[in-house]
């Protein structure tokens, strides 16, 4: 079914809450926690950064597939965040300013919702580098070695975070579930740093969910460059003055 294959894709931004089926007892190898532990400090240092995402996305209803992919940019300093997701060749846009967020209520469509995000935590969280860290912070987590990634050295992790790790990065804007009531039965997440600086190179999250008898399974692999640039993120006065204040109809 097209829709439920979409609501996985796009939801895989936020990553999904909800999970179920994990490991008890985590397994976490210590080169990679004082590797993620380090990636950690670094991230205290960034100001600024930009990236782009590739989204996969696929049922087993009637071997449904699709694909998308987007770019967003992120300023640290002045907590201000924008990105733009192509799916099927509809874009989809979004802005977040502190602790509001603002969304596209339809691809390409004129109405926007306004929304609180969590208010707990550092807001850099709110953000894909510091999601990704977050999501590694509990469950399994494993050194894999070095690998060269887009010409560049990088150490390997991967994970399978824990349920609370999940419901915390669930909370916010946007999250919504996929299949009206899912079951994520796992998410996974590769994550490259740069050998050298620590820095996110790539990332990769995989989750597979079922629910009203069909299977998803969605993929998103992110791209992060230009750390430390000339950033600049500005929300349009049109979309901050007519912003639905209680997000979009049907949220």
């Amino acid at each position: 079914m097209r829709r439920s294959a979409l609501h996985v894709a796009l939801a895989l931004s936020l990553v999904l809450a909800g999970c179920s089926v994990f490991g008890d007892e985590p397994v976490r190898e210590e080169r990679a926690v004082e590797r993620l532990d380090a990636a950690r400090e670094r991230a205290e240092t960034v100001e600024s950064y930009r990236y782009e995402v590739d989204i996969d996305a696929s049922t087993t209803a009637g071997g449904e597939r699709i694909d998308g992919s987007g770019s967003g940019r992120v300023n640290v300093t002045t907590r201000r965040q924008a990105a733009n997701v192509t799916v099927d060749g509809s874009v989809t846009g979004s802005y977040v300013d502190n602790r509001t967020a603002f969304k596209q209520c339809q691809p390409g469509g004129p109405f926007w919702g306004e929304e609180n995000v969590s208010a707990g935590g550092d807001w850099a969280e709110l953000t894909p580098f510091g999601r990704q860290l977050s999501l590694l912070s509990t469950g399994d987590l494993y050194h894999n070695g070095t690998e060269t990634v887009d010409g560049r050295r990088t150490v390997h992790l991967s994970g399978r975070p824990a349920p609370s790790a999940l419901e915390e990065s669930g909370d916010g804007a946007g999250n919504r579930p996929v299949f009206g009531s899912p079951d994520v039965d796992s998410v996974t997440v590769d994550l490259w740093l740069n050998e050298t600086t620590d820095l996110p190179v790539r990332s990769r999250v995989t989750v597979r969910a079922s629910g009203g008898g069909e299977t998803a399974t969605a993929t998103m692999t992110t791209r992060f460059r230009d750390y430390g640039d000339r950033v600049e993120v500005t929300i349009p006065p049109d979309v901050r003055a007519d912003a639905m204040a209680l997000g979009c109809p049907g949220d």
